[in-house]
């Protein structure tokens, strides 16, 4: 029996450091999932609304300096902006949406998260009931009712009966962690994967977007320079 629990003891420590090394890939993943939101939304999402602002304002700008020669061009001027107005508006709109279901997402995660952590005080609860139920069974076996002294042949032959089924129901149990922890740390690596990737993508996008401000930079340059008819019919005009 003691052979046997000593080579379960070991499966069991083992998949015990297998766990600790799961639970360390998990709280690695979730830091880097988070750094990769805080990066995306405000970061990016701040330097995307801000680019488009921009954008928007130098359109207003240039649409505000043309000077009419007729009313069709007056028109077409006023119809201009209204249409950008509209074109801003609704883009916004459709953000809004998105973001109020991106939000409804992150409050169901706030609660799946409370509820994880109701599980895990549970499991503080378990292990402290344990703790204190062995505390009691070690003054027992000290000066009460479990001492040896008081033991008789039934007695343990009993409690020999008891240990086996318990090993058996352990060593299944023992094979089932193995299993699942195994499975976990693949997972993991799984999602390490993709949140690696998703730093690469968010990263690119930043670069993207400081290259977009830097277009608007020279765009805004442009802004009241004369152009003529023959610009606009062969080719980019000159500052």
């Amino acid at each position: 029996m003691r052979l046997k629990i000593e080579k379960l003891s070991a499966k069991i420590m083992d998949n015990k450091a297998l766990l600790s090394q799961s639970r360390a890939n998990i709280e690695q993943n979730r830091l880097l999932v988070f750094s990769n939101y805080t990066a995306a939304m405000s970061g990016n999402q701040q330097l995307a609304a801000h680019n488009m602002e921009e954008i928007l304002a130098a359109r207003k700008t240039i649409l505000d300096l043309f000077d009419f020669e007729d009313e069709d061009q007056e028109n077409y001027v006023e119809a201009a902006k209204a249409a950008s107005d509209l074109d801003f508006l609704s883009h916004i709109a459709n953000l809004n949406r998105k973001n109020l279901a991106l939000n409804e997402q992150m409050i169901e995660l706030n609660q799946r998260m409370n509820e994880i952590n109701r599980e895990i005080m549970l499991i503080n609860q378990e292990m402290l009931e344990f703790n204190e139920e062995n505390l009691s069974s070690n003054s027992e076996f000290m000066s009460g009712t479990l001492n040896p002294m008081l033991m008789d042949r039934e007695t343990v032959d009993e409690l020999t009966a008891e240990n086996e089924k318990s090993l058996l129901a352990l060593q299944s149990l023992v094979d089932e962690n193995r299993q699942t922890v195994v499975d976990l740390l693949q997972k993991s690596k799984d999602n390490r994967t993709v949140a690696l990737n998703n730093s690469v993508e968010i990263s690119d996008r930043k670069k993207n977007l400081y290259r977009n401000r830097d277009e608007i930079s020279d765009m805004r340059k442009r802004i009241g320079t004369e152009v003529t008819m023959a610009d606009l019919v062969y080719g980019d005009f000159e500052e």
